[in-house]
This record gives C-alpha cells, structure tokens and sequence, in this order.
C-alpha cells in the first residue's frame, strides 16, 4: 500500500458572530452580520479523495457512507459538478462559470474507489479525475485497479490522469545524485507514467498531481517547463492564477475532516484575492518561521491565518492591502501549511482561502519518516 500522509490543515475565521462549526480540527466562528456584493464568477474549488472504504488507515479514508453524504450535499446545495478538463478551460480562457462549481478527484487508483466510489457518483451523475500511481497497476499489486477496470470507469465518464509511475517523494535525492540526475529521474518517472495511461487507455491531459503534495521552487519550475498542470494537496479555491502556479489547490478529506458543516465551508470557498505574493523557502533544514506576505486586491474584512499544530498566527497589515504573516513558534518536522481567510463580500457566511505549504526536514537534514 502507498502511504498517503494526514490532512491536518488548520483554518480558523474569525468574524463577528457565534455560530461555531469543525473544520479540520478546530472550532471556527462564522459570519453571519451584514456583507457586501461580489462580482462574477471565475473561479472553482477541487476535491481530493484518496480511498473509499470503511477499513482504510483514517488518515487516508473516508467512509463509503461519508463520502455518499458529500455527493449528497453537493445536489442538495446546488453545487454544479463539473469534469476537470472543462474546469480547466474555463479558467486559461477567462470565460465566467456557474458559481459554486466543483471538481471531484481521488488519488492512487485504489480497488475501494472501483468499487465504492464509483457507483455512487454514477448514481448522481457526477465526473471526477483518478489521478493513477501506474506501476501498482502495472504490477497488479493487491487492493489498486487493473487497466480493464480503469477503462472501465473512464467510458462511465472518468478522467485519468498522472501521479507518477512509484508514488515517490519527489525531493528526496538518491545517495550520491546530482541535481541534473535527479531531476531527470523525476522527469522519466512524469513522462513514463504519462506514456502508460496513453498507451493503455487513450488519454494524454498532462494533468498532474504531486504525491505527498511535496514540492520545491526548482521542480515547481520544471513541471511547468516539461508542460504539465500541477495539483497540490493544500487547501484552497483555485482561480486562473493559481491553476497555472504548477500546484494548484485542492481540498483534501479523510476520515478526520469529513463534518458536514465544513464540507459546505469548503466547497463553497473563494480565493483569496491575491495581487501579489512573496516568501521564504518552501524547504527547511533547520527551525524556522517562514514569512509569507500577501498583497490583496481587495479587503472584505479580517484576514484570519493559522499554522498546522498551532493555531492562530500573527497577521501584520504592513500597508493598505499588504500583509505579513508568520508562525509565532518554529514550523514542525515534515509537511505543514499556514492557512488564511476572508469574509466573501456579498455572500454571507462563505470565505475566501488559501493555503501555503512549508516543509522541514530534520536538524540534521535528513528526510523525515512517514
């Protein structure tokens, strides 16, 4: 079995009323005075879900009768489930989509999904995008999908597309490899795995999603160049800007994060309305409380930001629609995020949000376990 790590992201709002509802954790207090209009829709959230089954490790589940609740919400609040390729053109051509659409992806091509997932967004008529490891399926391993099978969900109306051949950790070097060897192993591992999914089913879409959702400022580069879309596991409503960054945001659930409440708080989220962003690195080898700062279009009302493991964090407005924002204790070993939101004006008790993702390996620099 491929591991897949935990979810833990941590997002708090705070707004001006009391009604209190779990998102990933922690309470968050909604608003519910008086907002502001918004303009028109450019813009849409994408779902990840890695299996879907009641024996799955929690950390990489939902529940089949969990997961049905979401399809649920879905119909019953009027989201419009849209495929990932329409999703796509929709954002590089700047033409304006329903609001509230949303994508469905699920990671790994595991036999629950065949099995579970499928049939229940059949039912709804809802497509998604399997993102497939392809050598597990090459080699039949017990609990993934065959490529009948993948064929199969594919004329039900399932996109397939890459997450590797190994569902490998992307940055962590082979003893001795270069920098030039490592990123044209990376490279060989993306086209290979692309080569596959063409060769036994047809489609080629060049969509990518990193496992782990781990990645640096040099391979974020290289995924560009080598002409494919990113997906990360960061939380987060995406928009042109953010679908073209080469890690575009994606909701993540498990059996953790599964409140009703907050499924409705994130499928219905904005993006943040970001003109400009700078930061350190993504990767530390050492403690650190990484800054981040974020110039904004516009400012509907209180920039909230939390850090994985430690709750709220310090925002400074430094000038009209500029903010620095940094974790007031080091960030922990392995993968964690800060995670921001605001009021949407006009659109009472819905926000915007984004996600960042830091990464620190150990003080002596070697990779953490999972």
């Amino acid at each position: 079995m491929i591991p897949i790590p935990k979810t833990g992201d941590y997002m708090v709002m705070q707004c001006l009323s009391a009604l209190l509802v779990l998102v990933n954790g922690l309470l968050i207090a909604v608003n519910s005075g008086p907002v502001q209009a918004q303009g028109d829709v450019r813009h849409g959230v994408i779902l990840q879900y890695h299996h879907v089954s009641d024996s799955a490790p929690a950390s990489t589940r939902v529940t089949p009768k969990a997961f049905r609740r979401h399809m649920e919400i879905l119909k019953e609040d009027g989201f419009n489930v849209w495929p990932l390729a329409r999703l796509v053109a929709f954002l590089q051509q700047d033409k304006a989509l329903p609001d509230k659409t949303v994508v469905i992806t699920i990671d790994d091509a595991y036999l629950d999904v065949y099995q579970n997932a499928a049939p229940i967004l059949n039912e709804f008529g809802y497509p998604f995008t399997l993102f497939v490891s392809t050598d597990p399926v090459d080699q039949k391993l017990r609990g993934f999908m065959s490529w009948d099978q993948l064929r199969e969900l594919q004329k039900q109306g399932a996109q397939l597309a890459n997450h590797t051949q190994s569902h490998l950790h992307l940055l962590r070097k082979l003893e001795g490899e270069s920098e030039s060897e490592w990123l044209a192993r990376i490279e060989g591992e993306l086209k290979q795995s692309e080569a596959r999914i063409a060769e036994e089913t047809g489609a080629n879409w060049k969509y990518f999603a990193y496992p782990y959702g781990e990645v640096n400022e040099r391979l974020l580069k290289k995924i560009q160049e080598w002409g494919f879309l990113g997906f990360g596991q960061q939380s987060g409503a995406v928009d042109k800007a953010l679908l073209n960054s080469g890690i575009a945001p994606r909701f993540p659930f498990n059996e953790h994060y599964v409140d009703e409440k907050a499924f409705r708080l994130k499928a219905a989220s904005l993006p943040l309305p970001i003109a400009k962003e700078s930061s350190e690195p993504i990767v530390w080898s050492k403690p650190a409380k990484p800054q981040l700062k974020l110039t904004l279009t516009a400012v509907n009302g209180a920039l909230t930001c939390f850090a994985s493991d430690q709750g709220e964090i310090n925002v400074v407005k430094t000038a009209d629609k500029e903010f620095t924002i940094q974790s007031d204790t080091a960030i922990p070993v392995g993968r964690s995020r800060y995670n921001c939101t605001m009021p949407v004006a006009g659109q009472q008790g819905r926000y915007h949000w984004y996600s960042k993702t830091w990464i620190r390996k150990r003080d002596d620099g070697s990779w953490y376990r999972e």
